[in-house]
């Protein structure tokens, strides 16, 4: 399976003004428009996920559903509290391992848990992987056994997603 971890965009800051609540802060305008220039990125790259993970966060399903319109084929777009801030990676894998017929999925989250879930799937811990907002990680899972085993593709920032897009 292909797996592309993404981080939501650039959203509102933190306890601004109606927006106290974490789960309920929206994408800037900024980060609506960085995060289409960052699909068109990826569909530049020739990804195209059949479905998309996305913590149910505002910002995440903002994200998640820009991701959905610009790569074109997306048929499912599911919630998962499994990729809250917070959450544990073990109960996204265990998630995933049910979607295991699936060739190609994207997974929409936050930090800390997008860089958890990343070292679980490669099999280590402690690794400093950063994820700007907008950032774009490339996995292959073996969906075989019972514990993940993933290989790194490609870790590549907005601005580096951003100029792939502008190519295409």
């Amino acid at each position: 399976m292909d797996v592309y971890l993404v981080r939501h965009g650039i959203a509102v800051p933190h306890h601004a003004t109606g927006y106290e609540e974490d789960s309920k802060r929206p994408l800037t305008d900024k980060g609506r428009a960085k995060m289409r220039d960052i699909a068109r990125g990826l569909k530049v790259l020739g990804v195209c996920p059949r479905m998309i993970l996305t913590s149910p966060y505002v910002r995440a399903r903002q994200t998640a559903e820009i991701l959905q319109d610009v790569l074109g084929s997306v048929e499912r777009l599911v919630l998962t509290e499994n990729l809250l801030p917070l959450a544990h990676p073990d109960h996204l894998w265990k998630e995933l391992q049910a979607y295991s017929e699936l060739e190609v999925v994207a997974l929409v989250g936050h930090e800390p848990n997008i860089s958890a879930l990343a070292n679980l799937l490669l099999g280590v811990s402690g690794l400093p992987i950063v994820f700007k907002k907008g950032g774009v990680c490339h996995l292959t899972l073996d969906m075989s056994g019972t514990e993940p085993r993933a290989q790194l593709r490609w870790l590549l920032t907005p601005k580096q997603m951003i100029a792939i897009g502008q190519k295409g």
